[in-house]
């Protein structure tokens, strides 16, 4: 029987550390990972790598994470890709401004990887029933 494919989660985060911590922890727990600290390169690199699920930062340089949300809405290949926010932001108004870009889950930095396997646990669960 063959095993079914790894799920592919996508990180985008400009902390060297936050991304390492990320890949090391999702690589372990059987996903397939790639980071990104580039925001400009984001799009390019999830065209090409077609992720099940994306975390994505909200402060960083040239490109902010809101931003990235847009970009990634309104591109017909990476619509429908379910986005979960890792943050230093944890005001009220940024978490309302990310649900309405569509996002499905928000944590706030530092966050419990507990918090995050449930999260994607319920993100990647909610994908499934989509489609």
């Amino acid at each position: 029987m063959d095993k079914p494919p790894k799920k592919r989660i996508f990180v985008v985060d400009d902390q060297e550390e936050v991304l390492s911590l990320l890949k090391d922890y999702l690589t372990g727990a059987g996903f397939e990972v790639v980071v990104c600290k580039e925001p400009k390169d984001v799009l390019t690199s999830i065209n090409s790598f077609k992720p099940d699920l994306i975390l994505l930062d909200l402060l960083m340089p040239e490109l902010g994470g809101f931003e990235v949300c847009e970009i990634l809405n309104n591109d017909p290949q990476t619509q429908g890709i379910p986005i979960i926010i890792i943050s230093g932001l944890g005001d009220s108004v940024d978490i309302k401004k990310a649900c309405k870009l569509g996002v499905v889950g928000y944590l706030v930095k530092p966050f419990s990887l507990a918090a995050l396997s449930k999260e994607i646990s319920k993100a990647l669960a909610n994908k499934e029933k989509v489609f």
